[in-house]
This record gives C-alpha cells, structure tokens and sequence, in this order.
C-alpha cells in the first residue's frame, strides 16, 4: 500500500514523498530508519475521495465547508421539519449519522488528520447519501471541521452542536487526551448502530398493531357515516317504530355526520394544551412517573431507560470517562424523567464513597445490578455494563412484545364488538319493520 508523507530531518527542513508500507505504522519506521520524523501520513488511495483544503486560514468559510459536490434544492421550511420527523421516527438520522462516525473512523485510524477527516464526512461521505438526515449531519460535521481549523479542540465544537448525543463530547474529550480518537469514535458509531437496530425493531413490532387500529377506526366510520345514514332512511320510509338500540346507533351517526368537523380542532387544541402543560418540568415527571406503575407499559419504559442509561455509561467508560461524569451523561439520555430524577443522588452517594449498585438501587433492573456488581468487584465495569445493557435490552424487547401480543387481541375484539352492536341494532328495526303488518 502506497502512502503520501511529509516529514522533517534533524535540521527542520521538510520534505515530501511516498513509501510502500502495509500500514501507517510500518511506514513511520521507514522514515525514523532514515532519519526522518513524520508529521503527515495519508494512504494514497484516500486522497481521490478527501476534498482540497489547501485553503489559507485567511480565506473565509466555504457556506462552513459543508456544501455536497451534488447540491441539494433549500426545502420548504414545513417539508424540511416533516423530513427530520421522518428521520428520527424511522431511524435514518441514526444511522446517517452512524455512517458518518464510523468513516472517520476509519480515516483516523489510518492516519488522516482530524480536520480532513471531517471534511471528508462533511462532504457526502463515501456514499455521497443525498437525504435530509445525511445533509443535516454534513452541516454538523462541516462547522466541526471549520471549528477544528480554527485551532478548537474536537470535544470543544462537539460540546457546542447540541444535534449530536450528550456522550459525544466527554469521550471525545477523553479520546483527545490519551490519544484514542479512532477507536473512540469506532466505539461511538457501534453504539449509533446498536441504537438503531433496536429502534427498527421496536417500529417493526409496532407496524402491524397500528394497521390493525387504522383499519378499524376507518372500518367504524364507513359504518356509522354511510351504512347506518342509508338504512335510517329506509327505516324512516316504513313508517315503523324503531327499537331503542337502533335509535342510539342513528343518535350517534347523525351527531357524528353534524359535528364531526369538530373532532380535528379539538383534538389539535387537545394535543397543543397537553404538550403545553408538560412544558412544566413537575408535571412532566408526574406523568412520567405514573406511567411506570402502567401493567407492562411501565415495565417496557423502565426496561427501555435501563438499557439506554447502561450503554451510554458503558461507552463513556470505555472512552476515559470518569465515572461520575458517566452517570451524569447516562442519566442525561434517560426519556422518562421519574427515572432520570430517582438517579440523580446516585451521583452524590458514589461520590461519597458508595458502590455504584447501592447507589442506584432498584431503579435498574436486577440482572443489570448484578453485572454492575461483578463489573466493580472485577474492575470490567465498562464491559459488563455493556452486557447489562444489551439484556435490558432484550428484556424491553419482551415486553414490548407481550404488550403488542395484547394490544391485537383487544383491538380485533373492540372492532368486532362494533360490529356485532350494529348488527343487532340493525336486524331488531329489519324485524320489527316486517311484524309491524302482522
């Protein structure tokens, strides 16, 4: 493999050139051998696919070097904020930005500079991916690379895009300081994938659920708006007294066809008053905390937060994190804030001394715990949090499946019960209307 080098003598003079070597190490023991010390190594074949940056530093930003070589038309500010909705319900700004960690990555690790590595995220990656989680991405990586340029630290202009995870800038900072830039950011992109790959699944397990709730909320309106309208007029035509059930059924048709224009506004003033109110951080964490007492929902949420909380302390320890500032990131990913809230003195009894699994007590489930414990009395507790994270995991998995395997049911049942009620109502007027002769 060919790599392009600069490099200096004893006396300072630099001078450029290339060497054959299987890796970048192999290729600076060619150059100590002749005497020369390396301050750039590239692999050859990278530098096709690295924008030019030999740029001065007087020069003014390009649009902050984030412009892909393909332009991308300004969307509609409506489309643009449907699209990132989209990308963070289907899991594409995930792993958009997954993609982008694990190229530089790769780029660092093969001893490309961090600023070209980021310019190389910043415009398009190795895909050139034209989606608006990708160009939202390469707007971040592009006012890193500018920042970096700039004579910034990483972990700095991280700690400044509040786009990226709150774990990123700790171990970025910890990374910069022990010199473990690739493997951190390896690390970070496995835990992007990892994230993902539950997120596809938990919407997988929700799809077939939310057909069914479709199918019949659409199935009960062409009943009650079309079917029950056209047979009240025929009832009305014979004349006959209708039984009571089928005067609740019409009841309910006529004032659903009169004001059912009013369900949208009040569900939209209804939904726009409940997020209002959860502004308010005290009732936010009530509700959250009734939740948790929710058969099997709160199960799955405790399970849920366990996990995410158990990753993110797993990776920020890896990464040369200490372990209060673990905690603290960890607790800082936590959705439901009940939970969040339970863990936050954790902080201050580990800080006076107190095992972590005491610390936190039961808010994390009981096989997590005894990792932990074991992960402390080992001195792994990195690795087996990142175990006791992946069976939490596992764990909220399952319960999302039993509350899946519930909600079907339930909902077949609902919808047939419908049915069945309309039915009845239907054929006791067919009856009455032929005995009325008689």
């Amino acid at each position: 493999m060919t790599w392009r080098y600069r490099a200096a003598d004893a006396s300072g003079r630099e001078s450029r050139g290339t060497v054959q070597a299987a890796s970048a190490d192999d290729a600076r023991a060619q150059l100590r051998a002749r005497a020369l010390w390396a301050i750039e190594i590239i692999p050859e074949r990278s530098l096709d696919r690295l924008p030019d940056l030999s740029v001065e530093r007087s020069s003014p930003p390009r649009a902050f070097a984030t412009a892909p070589r393909t332009s991308m038309p300004a969307l509609h500010p409506m489309r643009a904020g449907l699209a990132q909705l989209w990308g963070r319900w289907s899991g594409e700004e995930s792993e958009a930005l997954a993609v982008c960690m694990r190229s530089i990555a790769t780029l660092l690790d093969a001893g490309v500079p961090v600023d070209r590595a980021l310019a190389f995220a910043a415009s398009g990656g190795p895909e050139h991916d034209a989606t608006a989680p990708a160009a939202s991405w390469r707007v971040v990586f592009g006012r890193l690379q500018q920042a970096v340029r700039d004579g910034r630290s990483l972990a700095d202009a991280m700690r400044d895009e509040r786009a990226l995870p709150v774990a990123f800038a700790p171990s970025v900072a910890a990374a910069e300081a022990t010199g473990a830039l690739p493997e951190t950011f390896a690390r970070l992109a496995s835990a992007l994938e990892r994230a993902a790959a539950t997120q596809a699944r938990v919407r997988a397990a929700l799809v077939y659920p939310a057909v069914l709730a479709l199918s019949s909320v659409i199935g009960t309106l062409v009943i009650l708006l079309v079917v029950v309208p056209r047979f009240a007029e025929l009832m009305n035509d014979g004349g006959a007294p209708l039984p009571m059930t089928t005067r609740l059924l019409v009841a309910a048709s006529t004032g659903l066809l009169q004001g059912g224009w009013l369900a949208g506004p009040l569900g939209v003033g209804a939904l726009v008053w409940w997020r209002r109110a959860l502004r308010d951080p005290a009732r936010a964490t009530a509700w959250d905390a009734q939740r948790l007492g929710w058969p099997l929902i709160g199960r799955f949420e405790r399970d849920r937060d366990g996990a995410r909380y158990l990753d993110t302390l797993s990776l920020a320890l890896a990464s040369g994190v200490s372990l209060l500032r673990a905690m603290a990131l960890a607790r800082a990913t936590m959705q439901n804030r009940a939970l969040a809230a339970r863990l936050e003195p954790a902080e201050a009894r580990v800080r006076d001394g107190v095992p972590l699994v005491d610390a936190v007590g039961d808010t994390l489930p009981p096989l997590a715990r005894q990792l932990l414990r074991a992960g402390e009395a080992g001195g792994a507790l990195s690795g087996l949090a990142a175990r006791a994270a992946a069976a939490a995991d596992g764990e909220a998995e399952r319960q999302l499946g039993r509350v899946v395997a519930l909600i079907e049911p339930v909902m077949i049942l609902g919808f047939g019960g419908v049915v069945a009620l309309v039915a009845l109502a239907l054929l006791q007027a067919i009856y009455g209307l032929n005995a009325s002769p008689l």
